[in-house]
């Protein structure tokens, strides 16, 4: 008889797996560059949330998640109200446009990023499961398959 060995990982241990899965779906090798992305996409996320949203998330987050989350957060700042996936993408991707240092070249390539950095959020952290997503952004991100997020 075999003995079963029921591993978990630490939520340290999953944001390793979560980035290197990211850097691998998006095919960037660089993970300065998957950083700044992972980055950019948190933080524009925390912009439509509330001030106890951002908390609830913060308290679940891994620590490094947490930096991004709150890179150049000004808690006056004015939120971002964004109920679907789509107006999510549109947003994110004007205010890159505007970056000194843009990350994203085309719409398609914004979306294509925020699905794989959410999905994998979820996979490996739960992220859906906080219920501090709106519910059709979390609908519509299950209803692409993972495959072609990338």
């Amino acid at each position: 008889m075999a003995a079963s060995i029921n591993y978990t990982a630490s939520p340290e241990e999953n944001a390793v797996l979560f980035f290197r899965q990211v850097k691998k779906e998006l095919g960037i090798p660089s993970t300065q560059h998957i950083v700044k992305l992972v980055s950019k996409v948190l933080s524009h996320l925390r912009k439509g949330l509330s001030m106890s949203q951002t908390f609830a998330l913060l308290d679940r987050l891994p620590g490094v998640f947490q930096l991004m989350i709150i890179q150049e957060w000004q808690p006056n700042e004015q939120k971002k109200a964004f109920k679907h996936l789509d107006e999510f993408v549109e947003n994110l991707y004007e205010e890159d446009k505007k970056s000194p240092t843009s990350l994203f070249a085309t719409e398609v390539e914004t979306l294509n990023a925020v699905i794989v950095v959410l999905q994998k959020l979820d996979k490996y952290l739960n992220l859906f499961s906080y219920n501090i997503l709106k519910y059709p952004m979390i609908e519509e991100l299950k209803q692409v398959p993972v495959e072609d997020a990338a």
